[in-house]
C-alpha cells in the first residue's frame, strides 16, 4: 500500500503534467472539508486548515499539495493535527511568493481517496489565491466604503 501511495504523491509532483490536479471524479462527503480564507497576506504567515470527520484509526496520510509562483511544482505537505483539525502553516516571509494555489488529500488505510475542496461533480477546485500587501488591501477597501 505504502508503494501505491508513493505512486499516487508522486504522479501529482509531476511539472507541467496536464493531470495536476488529479482527475477525479472523488467521492463527495461532508466529512472533508476546507473553507478558504478570502485574502491572504504577503507579510503575515497564515494556515490552511482542513476539517476531516474521519475516525483517526481510518486515515492513513493527510496533506497539502501547494503551488507558488516560485516554483514549477506541486509540493506535498503532510497535515500536523491541532485542535481537531489538520493543519499547514505558511510561511510568506520564509517562501516569498505572489501567488499561492493549494488541495488536500486525504488517504484512508481502506485506500480510499478524498480531497478538498471539490466541485458538485467531484473534481478538485484549486484554491488560487494572490498574497496581498496588506497596506494597499486596507486602503482599497477603505476606498470602497466611501
Amino acid at each position: 500500500m505504502k508503494l501505491l501511495l508513493l505512486l499516487f504523491a508522486s504522479s501529482l509532483i509531476q511539472a507541467s503534467d496536464i493531470t495536476l490536479p488529479p482527475k477525479g471524479p472523488f467521492p463527495i462527503t461532508p466529512k472533508v472539508f476546507h473553507h478558504p480564507e478570502k485574502v491572504l497576506f504577503n507579510t503575515r504567515p497564515f494556515n490552511l486548515d482542513l476539517f476531516v470527520d474521519f475516525d483517526e484509526n481510518e486515515i492513513e496520510s493527510t496533506s497539502v499539495f501547494i503551488k507558488t509562483d516560485a516554483v514549477e511544482n506541486y509540493l506535498e505537505f503532510p497535515l500536523k493535527t491541532v485542535r481537531a483539525r489538520y493543519r499547514h502553516s505558511f510561511n510568506p516571509l520564509l517562501t516569498p511568493a505572489k501567488t499561492i494555489e493549494y488541495f488536500f488529500v486525504v488517504i484512508l488505510k481502506d485506500d480510499s481517496i478524498y480531497a478538498a475542496p471539490l466541485d458538485k461533480d467531484g473534481y478538485i477546485i484549486l484554491v488560487k489565491r494572490t498574497l496581498e500587501d496588506p497596506a494597499e488591501y486596507f486602503k482599497r477597501k477603505l476606498a470602497q466604503r466611501r
